[in-house]
């Protein structure tokens, strides 16, 4: 392969100036959500979502990944920072076991090759693993990865463990730290649907400002 190959996450983001969609969203929380002191809100289009939910399903035993595709903006009127996750890319060229996934050489120039020929308008917002049967939290290497790759404050980490269907957001905080037990959900943006297509069950909605409880703990 050859080398096009740049550490991910080293650019500063260049925010676009855009009222955050939250007309044709739908808000999902976890049950940590208290404990997470986010800088940024995260909107996931429905597209989006589809196509990860299909990769993260795709392989039940061995972790998959992938970059997290699309928009670092800033609403004009409240001045809150905000990623819009519009596409994913699956990581190729991994290293894989149930308990790990590792990002080789070869995946980096993927990434960044993808990215650069079919999404020259986008940046990489973060990225997203699976964990089979075991959860949804951030491993020690995990964490490492995202603080040598994801370092931008406003670059998210996403864990799925597709066999419970459960799925979260791990954020900067603002003090600057990374907080690897506690999660947040998201804004589901409907760019294709009316109705939810969200089907974690770690995670519930808020519906006219009153959220619906969820039996599963997260």
């Amino acid at each position: 392969m050859t080398s096009r190959i740049k550490i991910l996450g080293t650019e500063p983001a260049t925010m676009c100036e855009s009222p955050m969609p939250l007309a044709d969203s739908l808000r999902w929380n976890s049950l940590r959500e208290a404990a997470v002191n986010v800088q940024v809100e995260i909107f996931f289009a429905q597209s989006a979502y589809a196509k990860c939910v299909a990769h993260t399903k795709s392989e039940m035993e061995s972790e998959v990944g992938g970059a997290l595709i699309g928009k670092v903006c800033l609403d004009p009127e409240t001045e809150q920072q905000y990623i819009l996750i519009q596409d994913i890319i699956p990581a190729l060229y991994t290293k894989a076991g149930q308990t790990h996934v590792t990002f080789t050489h070869d995946t980096l120039v993927s990434l960044n090759t993808e990215l650069e020929d079919n999404y020259p308008d986008k940046r990489i917002v973060g990225w997203y693993h699976t964990h089979p049967r075991l959860g949804v939290f951030m491993s020690s290497y995990d964490t490492w990865l995202h603080n040598h790759f994801f370092h931008d404050s406003t670059q998210v980490a996403l864990v799925v463990d597709p066999y419970h269907e459960q799925g979260g957001f791990f954020c900067w905080q603002a003090n600057g730290e990374l907080d690897p037990m506690n999660y947040t959900g998201f804004y589901e943006w409907s760019d294709v649907n009316d109705e939810s297509i969200v089907e974690w069950s770690n995670l519930s909605p808020v519906l006219d400002g009153a959220e619906l409880e969820i039996e599963a703990l997260a």
